[in-house]
Order: structure tokens, then C-alpha cells, then sequence
């Protein structure tokens, strides 16, 4: 079932770069509008020691050149579980947003490094959003969530 969810999520990944509004993305129940400055990355990744992942990226910048990730993958993993993991100090906000379940992680180290981890998930696919993202990129995604 998991090689089929893979095939399908390869057969339904359209995404056409339009110079004016951004790179447009048809993998969520919605279609998304991303930055043209986001460039593609697809990842299969197949580790002995854990189960097959994978992941359709986009590597976007910010205003001030920072980096930040989108990464689309299959609702397969507990994301939570995967920070909660007693290394780091996790606080997490679950709601639910229309069709979607939004989770915001508040990540500290126990170095005291912070960052932030927003997921977007329905029963099949989540978009991650991690990295150096301003609100407006967490603001234009929510937007365009109609499901």
C-alpha cells in the first residue's frame, strides 16, 4: 500500500514555474503558490535501520537570503514523537484548520538553539515548513487552504 501511496504521490506532483506568481504545486487536496525562488528537490531515502521516507522539498529563501524548507511527504510518522525524543524541550499547538490538522513545534535544544517546525497535514499527505521562514510564508500558505 505504501509503494502505491508513492506512485501516486509521484503520478499527482505537477508543479509549472509561472515567472510572475511562483512555482505552483498540485499535491494537497488544495493547489499552492509557492516563491519562485523555491527550487525542487525530490528525496527517496532508504536507511536499513528505518522505514522507506519520502519526500517531495522545496528549498526556498527568505528576504534577507535565510533559508527555509517545505518538504510534502506521506502522513506515515508521528512528527511529534520524532522531536519529543527527551533531547530537546518540545511544545506543540494542535488544531484544526478545515480539512487539515496544523501542528506548530516550538523546538529548543539542549544547547539552546530554537527553531520552529509547522506541519500541514491531511489523513494522507503533510507539508512541513521548517527553517528560517517568515510569518508571511506561514501566512500565504494558510490562505490558500480552501479544503
Amino acid at each position: 500500500m505504501k509503494t502505491l501511496s508513492i506512485i501516486l504521490l509521484f503520478i499527482t506532483f505537477q508543479s509549472s514555474a509561472m515567472a510572475e506568481k511562483g512555482v505552483v504545486v498540485n499535491i494537497l487536496p488544495d493547489k499552492l503558490t509557492l516563491s519562485i525562488d523555491c527550487e525542487a528537490q525530490v528525496k527517496l531515502q532508504r536507511l536499513k535501520t528505518e522505514p522507506e521516507k519520502f519526500s517531495i522539498g522545496y528549498s526556498c529563501k527568505n528576504s534577507t537570503n535565510g533559508s527555509y524548507y517545505m518538504d510534502f511527504r506521506l502522513n506515515d510518522m508521528d512528527i511529534v514523537a520524532d522531536f519529543n525524543d527527551g533531547s530537546a524541550k518540545v511544545d506543540v499547538n494542535k488544531t484544526k484548520f478545515k480539512s487539515y490538522t496544523l501542528y506548530e513545534l516550538f523546538i529548543e535544544s539542549k544547547e539552546g538553539e530554537k527553531f520552529k517546525f509547522v506541519s500541514y497535514c491531511t489523513e494522507d499527505i503533510c507539508l512541513d515548513l521548517v527553517g528560517n521562514y517568515e510569518k508571511a510564508v506561514k501566512d500565504s500558505i494558510t490562505s490558500q487552504l480552501r479544503g
